[in-house]
């Protein structure tokens, strides 16, 4: 905490028990909330007590998440509907405010110290003179005991032990202006965004993107928004967003789309997009050195090894194991398997070779390295005074100090020995040089071809990497049978002396494990690295890609680290319409899944959650389910009742009789399910998420996203609890069409909850898709991307409209995935123009359209609607046959 937060933190608190009432305002992410929270638990100091004597000092704290639906009736007091035994029964309650005053009251005359406060959060959201009616009249009173005179008839004593702390956004859209005659009963202390809250050092990296965030903001900011200090305030992002060790995250999974929302609407310059993406890029860059530090777990491991070099440099008396370190330098630096693989693969697999040693009644077990305490108990004849079996040469794991196993004798040599016992093989004190080349070649080649073929399972389209394994297969399958051919030169002992023989059989072993060598220097795969061309047999090029470098490093990889490393578990897939937002988000869920198939995705959606041990279809059939998941639709209709808790209005079973019943709804029933398999991680897709109002629908849940392990209020009781809270194992994913203006966006306050995702146009989809059937698929695929063409080149900046992103509006890849030319055709007609015709009359795109019945030209006259595309058929096809020639 820097010096500046201190200070802050002691006003907030002093000023909290002086004032009784206090209103910290401010932007988004300044951390109203937070200091809030962090100032009302130093209350509990004695120095704020009004019994500094007693020995109970603590603070008792319940938080109400303010929203557009909040009423009188949920705060202070009224008639609540309670539906015990199936039946509605009308009552008055006390609300929050009243018991804690009452709780307040009762400590404060049995001399407690206990203080109680209340906190209302984004009082912006609702209106706070209704919500508070008559109970205002007894808000900052000092220290002055008063009495509250409800219109109930109700009288109650406030304490000088009650607070009330609320938190006020005025720059959020649609915030509810607070009355000016609620500020003199409030002490105000405005939070301006301020670097200085987070960091001392101006050089820090969170300094430094805070300074870049800054100056694209002030310098691009519409003329009309810069009217004052306010207005050019409102749109700084609070320096909460620059929190933390891993700053460049939060800048493009959350800043960055706020400030291309800016762009959207107006708020910014569009020539501010140039700085946005150049600030992407220094993201993109710091993401992937964090990515290559966090992978690169090995260290003082053979470098530069060339296939030249591996043949040459053989085994010495010093170290017997430069052969195998020459050979482990070189996949390590190669990169094309991940480090977790080459660990699991090599390192650490019986199946390269093992030893295992009981000494002193205690087993001690090693691969083909051995850390330490393994090295010092291995040894030869398990005697402690006889040398270490693991005497090659080191490795660092981790900054931890591992040993290559010795033993490795160039002068002999095997050969069933290197193929026989895939599941393990146990190492003598010494074995022939070739064994352990071999099998490390085996399982480098084995682990390859396993992550190839899970990745191609799951993506049997990629003919790039369908052909790659393909090629992979054939290279270990040549090399495996070229190996069996390697024998060392035969000759005759006759005649010959032991010792003779014996040195003739040595050079004759010792050049057959060269040629081994040789025969592993002239492996193409293995010698070539991440990106380098191969050529195939029939003049083909394809790209040498594995997994670490192109496929588990992938775009949902990409997603769970994001919301893992930042502790946000609310995500939203965004982009223009056809974009794969949906397909993606159960993508991501089977990737999550261990690349699971599209029936075990199924398997694994909740369909009781009545049941939680058999609330899938996995569990019934006997199975843990890796995770589980469900799916709703938002639309504008949509409530909190709908989604949070609400009365359930249901039939008695062969009766007409009505009966009521509180129940959890969707949020509130997975959040239980989550709750009681904690082991599980829990999914819930939102699918067009700004089509509802959230800060309705989500009420004081928006406070929940947050803190995930405090349980706010609301307005029903079920199962004898009115609270709810979002346990840890619960994710949520949205998604968002970013072209429709019809609905709202989302405030900014409740982005800064979320993680945003961009979902793009993209040309490689169409091309790839089903190509497995065959060259008709690709011609179709080579035709579909012609048309697509045509529509991007709609969306560049000599047709669209400079209020508009074309990440935000250009129509999508999946209207180009077809099967058939007709189907294609059809496509064209009755779903691509009709929304570019929608585009045209709202000015995302503007031209100057002619009667022009050919190509692009005549494209452009059917947007315009210049052609009848139903009395117009010949001129349509014309059209659509032209574009994609």
């Amino acid at each position: 905490m820097t010096a500046k937060t201190e200070k802050l933190l002691k006003d907030i608190t002093q000023a909290i028990f002086a004032k009784k009432a206090v209103l910290i305002t401010g932007n988004t992410g300044v951390g109203k909330s937070y200091m809030a929270k962090a100032a009302i638990s130093l209350l509990a100091k004695k120095e704020y007590s009004c019994f500094p004597e007693s020995k109970s000092q603590n603070v008792e704290m319940e938080i109400i998440s303010c929203h557009n639906s909040l009423v009188y009736e949920d705060v202070v007091g009224g008639i609540t509907v309670e539906t015990g035994s199936g039946s509605m029964k009308f009552n008055y309650s006390d609300k929050m405010l009243i018991e804690m005053i009452k709780k307040a009251s009762e400590a404060y005359y049995s001399k407690s110290g206990t203080k109680y406060v209340l906190l209302l959060d984004d009082i912006q959201r609702c209106d706070i003179s209704s919500v508070l009616g008559d109970a205002v009249s007894v808000i900052g009173l000092g220290n002055q005991q008063v009495k509250l005179h409800l219109n109930s008839g109700i009288d109650i004593e406030v304490t000088p032990n009650f607070y009330l702390v609320g938190t006020y956004n005025p720059t959020e859209t649609g915030a509810v202006p607070f009355p000016n005659e609620f500020y003199s009963r409030f002490y105000t202390i405005e939070l301006l965004s301020d670097i200085e809250y987070i960091t001392d050092d101006s050089k820090s990296a969170n300094a430094q993107y805070y300074s870049q965030v800054r100056n694209i903001v002030l310098n691009y900011l519409d003329m009309q928004y810069k009217i004052s200090t306010y207005e050019q305030n409102r749109y700084l992002p609070g320096h909460g967003y620059f929190s933390g060790d891993n700053v460049h995250l939060r800048i493009k999974y959350q800043l960055i789309p706020v400030l291309n929302q800016y762009i959207s609407e107006g708020i910014l310059d569009p020539r501010a997009e140039k700085y946005i993406k150049l600030l992407e890029a220094s993201c993109n860059k710091k993401m992937a050195k964090a990515l290559q530090a966090q992978d690169n777990c090995f260290s003082d491991y053979k470098e530069n090894i060339t296939p030249s070099i591996f043949v040459s440099e053989e085994s010495t008396r010093n170290c017997s194991s430069i052969p195998i370190e020459n050979l482990v330098g070189r996949i390590i630096e190669q990169r094309l398997l991940s480090t977790d693989s080459i660990k699991a693969g090599i390192l650490f697999n019986d199946s390269v070779g093992y030893r295992e040693m009981v000494v002193g009644g205690v087993t001690y077990h090693a691969s083909l390295i051995a850390n330490p305490t393994q090295y010092n108990k291995i040894r030869r004849g398990g005697k402690p005074s006889e040398r270490p079996l693991y005497n090659g040469g080191t490795i660092k794991i981790d900054g931890e100090e591992f040993h290559f196993t010795g033993g490795y004798h160039p002068t002999d040599y095997v050969k069933d020995a290197c193929w026989s016992k895939p599941n393990g093989y146990k190492l003598g004190e010494s074995f022939g040089g070739d064994l352990v080349i071999f099998r490390i070649v085996w399982q480098y080649y084995l682990t390859l071809i396993n992550e190839l073929s899970s990745y191609v399972a799951s993506n049997p389209n990629d003919v790039e990497k369908n052909t790659l394994l393909v090629f992979v297969k054939k290279e270990w399958d040549s090399f495996f049978e070229d190996f069996k051919k390697i024998e060392p030169q035969p000759f005759s002992k006759n005649g010959l002396e032991e010792k003779e023989w014996k040195r003739i059989e040595a050079e004759h072993n010792k050049e057959a494990n060269e040629n081994v060598r040789k025969l592993v220097g002239n492996l193409i795969v293995l010698w070539k690295n991440p990106g380098d061309e191969i050529e195939m047999s029939d003049g083909k090029i394809i790209v040498l890609e594995g997994v670490d470098s192109g496929m588990s490093k992938n775009i949902y990889q990409e997603y769970e680290n994001a919301m893992d490393v930042l502790g946000i578990k609310q995500m939203i897939l965004q982009g223009p319409p056809g974009t794969s937002k949906t397909y993606s988000a159960k993508e991501f869920l089977k990737y999550v899944a261990g690349n699971c198939s599209d029936d075990d995705l199924s398997d694994m959606q909740i369909s009781n959650y009545d049941q939680p041990k058999a609330y899938c279809e996995k569990l019934n059939k006997g199975e843990e389910p890796k995770i589980a998941w469900d799916i709703v639709q938002f639309h504008p209709s949509y409530g909190y009742e709908d989604f949070i808790r609400g009365i359930k209005v249901s039939t008695k079973e062969g009766t007409d009789s009505i009966y009521y019943e509180t129940v959890n709804k969707v949020l509130g029933n997975i959040a239980e399910l989550a709750k009681k398999n904690k082991n599980t991680k829990f999914y819930l897709i939102i699918d067009e998420i700004n089509r509802a109002n959230l800060a309705t629908v989500f009420g004081e849940l928006i406070y929940g996203l947050e803190y995930r392990k405090e349980e706010v209020a609301t307005p029903y009781t079920v199962d004898n609890s009115n609270r709810i809270s979002i346990p840890s194992n619960l994710y949520i994913i949205g998604t968002m069409n970013t072209a429709d203006k019809s609905i709202g966006g989302i405030d900014y306050a409740i982005r800064r909850r979320f993680l945003f995702f961009e979902q793009l146009p993209d040309e490689s989809v169409i091309r790839s898709y089903r190509i497995d059937k065959g060259q008709s698929q690709v011609d179709l695929n080579a035709k579909a991307c012609k048309l697509f063409e045509s529509v991007k080149k709609l969306f560049s900046d000599d047709y669209l409209s400079p209020e508009y992103r074309k990440e935000d509006v250009q129509i999508g890849h999946t209207y180009f995935l077809v099967d058939s030319e007709d189907q294609l055709q059809k496509r064209f007609e009755y779903q691509i123009i009709p929304i570019l015709k929608e585009y045209y009359k709202d000015g995302v795109i503007h031209f100057e359209a002619g009667d022009n019945t050919e190509g692009f030209m005549g494209f452009l006259s059917c947007i315009a609607g210049r052609i009848n595309i139903t009395n117009q058929k010949d001129d349509i096809e014309k059209i659509f046959t032209d574009l994609i020639a």
